[in-house]
């Protein structure tokens, strides 16, 4: 007789921890509503136990139906009728409990998270310069290492220089690490000219169409930046150096030819799609094709620039860069500066100044801020 109520009970409350659980479930909290769960366990009567707070955690942890109408039936078989009274208190709880909103995701600066997150800047190399630091017998060897590792990650004029200073180094190791940081970046320029002059000549004596003209001009450009960088990184030896001045000035007009004709062509051709309703879905690719045609003219033309402000040539300097500026007139603040150079060897000096105000993008650039300060000073 006791088994069948015992049986109807279960039966019962089985019945009602679902109804509970249905009824509750838009208050379960999910993966990302973990401050419910912690709002739910400062209750005291669910951390009287230990084995309370863990069926707590697993019932109400995810979105789980099923583990909370377990829970709920497991609570009510365990503690009978004040089962059920807790249970709807809970109930009337949960239904009516109120969460402060919380923000989750936010881009809003947060200064306390960068105090953990900024790396720490100090000095590594101490107060001299490097070349001193290089030079001095008394500096370990780990730090030279490190400081021409430093230079080597960053490769400029300057910073080959100073490498260049450790091939007469007494010690082995820093002399043969600084002629290895040279080789390496000698070769990388190297094969860069051999695959495009060995793609120039594989291209030569066969039938091109547009693509492929497009292809050897490209060609001919990255030969006549890598030339230039032999001489600009002072990496040839000088009795070289007007020759492959030359033939970077070669291949610039070689390039040079086909970008100008390029831009001519989809010139035309954006002017014809513009005409024809038809054909607006290729407008954005023209744009863009043009675009890249101007930049790259305007980059040959700098280059050339380049090159004739190296050999004093000013006059033609001048005439290169006003090119590569008025191709690109909205971006022109790289070639700015070199025209600014211009100016000052021929003593113009007037237009120089009025060259470094004319674009306030420049007092950004960490490298020209202070030249750019200086000239608004003389303007004062």
């Amino acid at each position: 007789m006791i088994e069948k109520y015992i049986l109807i009970y279960l039966f019962i409350t089985l019945i009602f921890s679902y109804i509970v659980a249905f009824y509750l479930r838009s208050r379960f909290p999910g993966p990302d509503e973990q401050h419910k769960l912690q709002d739910l366990q400062k209750i005291k009567i669910l951390q009287h136990t230990k084995i309370q707070k863990i069926l707590a955690q697993a019932s109400l942890y995810k979105n789980n139906r099923l583990m909370a109408t377990f829970f709920i039936f497991l609570f009510n078989v365990a503690i009978p009728i004040v089962g059920y009274i807790f249970t709807l208190w809970l109930t009337w709880y949960l239904t009516h409990v109120k969460y402060e909103q919380k923000i989750i995701f936010t881009n809003i600066l947060d200064l306390d998270e960068f105090k953990n997150t900024f790396m720490k800047i100090e000095r590594i190399f101490g107060e001299s310069s490097m070349i001193n630091l290089l030079n001095n017998d008394y500096v370990p060897k780990a730090k030279k290492l490190r400081a021409l590792a430093t230079l080597a990650a960053t490769p400029s004029p300057a910073s080959l220089a100073i490498i260049k200073q450790t091939l007469s180094s007494s010690d082995d190791e820093i002399r043969l690490y600084g002629y290895s940081i040279l080789n390496n970046l000698e070769k990388k320029i190297n094969s860069r000219i051999n695959q495009n002059l060995q793609f120039i000549q594989d291209k030569a004596f066969k039938e091109k169409n547009k693509e492929d003209e497009k292809q050897i001009a490209q060609a001919a450009m990255d030969l006549a930046f890598s030339y230039w960088e032999l001489v600009y990184m002072e990496l040839s030896h000088e009795s070289l150096k007007n020759n492959f001045l030359n033939s970077a000035i070669n291949y610039i007009e070689l390039a040079k030819e086909f970008f100008i004709e390029y831009v001519e062509e989809l010139s035309h051709e954006l002017e014809r799609i513009k005409k024809n309703p038809l054909l607006k879905k290729e407008l954005h690719f023209i744009e863009e094709e043009l675009q890249e045609a101007y930049e790259k003219a305007s980059n040959l033309y700098t280059l050339m620039g380049r090159i004739f402000l190296y050999r004093e040539s000013y006059e033609q300097a001048q005439a290169e860069f006003t090119i590569a500026k008025e191709l690109l007139p909205e971006d022109s603040t790289t070639i700015v500066p070199y025209l600014a150079e211009v100016y000052f060897n021929i003593k113009k000096y007037a237009i120089t100044k009025s060259v470094l105000n004319q674009y306030d993008s420049l007092r950004f650039n960490a490298k020209l801020y202070p030249i750019v300060k200086q000239w608004e000073r003389q303007s004062a």
